[in-house]
């Protein structure tokens, strides 16, 4: 492994453990085992290693998504869309932890879920629109504000994977998918 691929594991597991703020460049550099030079080095700041590992986790989650979302039928796509935070929360425990405790207080992280989510409230309110919905835009809002509260409750919780299914079923019921 490379030393900057040390230093962001090292930050994402501190980060997921005390927070960004609370974490130091050098208990990172400790972690690491290398030195708070080489932080500076390679991120500039501590805020530029948050965002390093924001922006390629939500590279990787936006493939993933896309992929997984990719030319489907508007049912089809609200109901991957309730099964997402399984899919994602499975691939990348590590990171939806870190983001779980640090959005609220992080505008980095805020900004980076923002924006990895408004394209599928675009696509969500599309397809309620053409299911008829009588206030799609609504819907579509809701229906994200429910999928973020899920992935949320998963990173949280670390449910079993029989559990995370029930709940996403049940969620699919509601929504007779």
């Amino acid at each position: 492994m490379s030393k900057k691929q040390a230093i962001l594991d090292a930050a994402l597991k501190l980060f997921t453990e005390n927070g960004a703020r609370a974490t130091s460049t050098k208990s990172i550099a400790a972690e690491a085992n290398t030195s708070e030079a080489l932080i500076f080095k390679h991120y500039g700041s501590k805020d530029q290693l948050l965002e390093a590992i924001l922006k390629k986790a939500y590279q990787a989650a936006a493939l993933e998504t896309n992929l997984y979302l990719k030319g489907l039928t508007a049912i089809k796509y609200i109901s991957n869309m309730i099964e997402l935070p399984i899919l994602l929360t499975r691939s990348n425990p590590g990171f939806w932890e870190m983001q779980y405790k640090i959005m609220a207080l992080n505008p980095i992280s805020a900004r980076y879920h923002e924006n990895f989510m408004r394209p599928c409230q675009v696509r969500l309110a599309e397809c309620f629109r053409e299911l008829n919905y009588s206030n799609p835009d609504l819907e579509a809002e809701l229906l994200l504000i429910h999928i973020d509260g899920i992935w949320k409750y998963f990173a949280a919780q670390k449910l079993d994977f029989d559990k995370e299914k029930a709940l996403i079923e049940c969620m699919k019921q509601k929504y007779k998918l």
